[in-house]
């Protein structure tokens, strides 16, 4: 369920000085404020400490509670909830920054700060996170302000993606919440992962494990949507991130979601229920869905150039297939133990990469 968002002590920390000596700046619009695809449970703001800018992700405990309590929830558990939810997000960080996952984004700094509270407010401590800054923002609103992107540079941007994608499966981390708004452009030349708020570890429990969808719901992949339950780490948890770097890849180069390719043409019975359908069943829908899906990247293989496009797409094929038994590099899938083969994904951007790169010195030769 859907809860308004209204000011309260998390909407009020510009201005402040937290621990360690950060200064609280301005607040940033996100998610579903910035025209992204919403968010979950916190506020952003830009801080500062002795002239190093980053990144701070404030709790919106009311929100959460407010959530809650309108699904029946004690303010206990809520609360409860709340407090994992930031320990666990921290934790993973930690593990990210000791192994060395130069495409994640990092957590600087965490703590608690107090808000002097306004009339009848009950919650003025407000739990936040310092992250290092994108300073080209994400990846939908860097392509908004910038309306000329050469190629190489999303070819780039989409080779980190999909490199922290693996160094995060490394570990035993499925983000789980992959979509452009999560995908931070640092300088002219970088991309990282962000928001491991909804992500899960293999070796321990968090508290999204048990929802059918534990991201955003319109980038979710098909067997989510149908409710089609399954168990397996693989399955269930990296191959959907597998998919959401599919559609970040369509989004990127064709301006548009995976999922919205595959269901804006679908018969109304044949849609999941979060998209107004009446179609349960995800064994039922699923060759209705491959024919979309054929259909859609027949029709981007036509818009690419012919120089990159049997690789480009290529990986939308192998990495966004809406049957989860056939997502994943060829390769690695015909293997004795399957393996979803992001390594090669990262092998057929950096190809891309230097065609783009020769594709550009013979057009400088033609041109002049």
């Amino acid at each position: 369920m859907d809860v308004a968002e209204e000011p309260n002590a998390a909407f009020r920390l510009t201005g402040l000085i937290l621990k360690n000596g950060w200064v609280v700046g301005e607040r940033l619009k996100t998610g579903a404020e910035a025209g992204g695809s919403g968010g979950f449970f916190s506020v952003s703001y830009a801080v500062s400490k002795g002239g190093k800018p980053a990144f701070l992700k404030a709790f919106d405990l009311v929100k959460a509670l407010k959530s809650g309590q309108a699904a029946g929830r004690s303010l206990v558990s809520i609360l409860g909830d709340q407090a994992k939810a930031f320990a666990f997000e921290t934790d993973l960080h930690d593990l990210c920054a000791g192994a060395r996952l130069k495409r994640v984004v990092k957590i600087i700094d965490h703590g608690e700060v107090y808000v002097p509270p306004q009339g009848s407010e009950q919650i003025s401590n407000i739990p936040y996170m310092i992250m290092e800054l994108a300073d080209g923002g994400d990846v939908r609103g860097y392509l908004g302000r910038n309306s000329v992107v050469d190629i190489e540079m999303k070819l780039t941007y989409l080779k980190d993606v999909v490199l922290g994608l693996f160094q995060l499966h490394g570990v035993k981390i499925a983000h789980q919440d992959l979509k452009p708004s999560n995908v931070m452009i640092f300088g002219e030349g970088m991309a990282k992962v962000g928001d491991l708020g909804r992500a899960s570890r293999q070796d321990s429990a968090s508290l999204h494990d048990h929802l059918p969808i534990a991201g955003d719901r319109g980038y979710a992949p098909p067997e989510q949507l149908y409710g089609h339950g399954l168990d397996n780490w693989l399955d269930r948890r990296m191959r959907c991130d597998l998919y959401q770097f599919a559609s970040v890849v369509v989004f990127v180069f064709f301006g548009i979601t995976l999922n919205t390719a595959l269901y804006e043409k679908l018969p109304a019975d044949l849609r999941p229920p979060y998209l107004g359908g009446s179609c349960a069943s995800y064994n039922e829908a699923l060759p209705f869905l491959l024919a979309s899906f054929n259909s859609a990247v027949t029709a981007w293989g036509d818009d690419c150039p012919e120089w990159m496009r049997s690789d480009l797409i290529g990986v939308i094929r192998q990495a966004g297939n809406p049957d989860y038994t056939q997502r994943g590099a060829r390769k690695s899938l015909l293997q004795s133990v399957p393996q979803l083969g992001l390594n090669r994904f990262v092998s057929d951007f950096e190809r891309l990469i230097l065609k783009s790169k020769l594709e550009a010195r013979r057009e400088a030769r033609v041109s002049s």
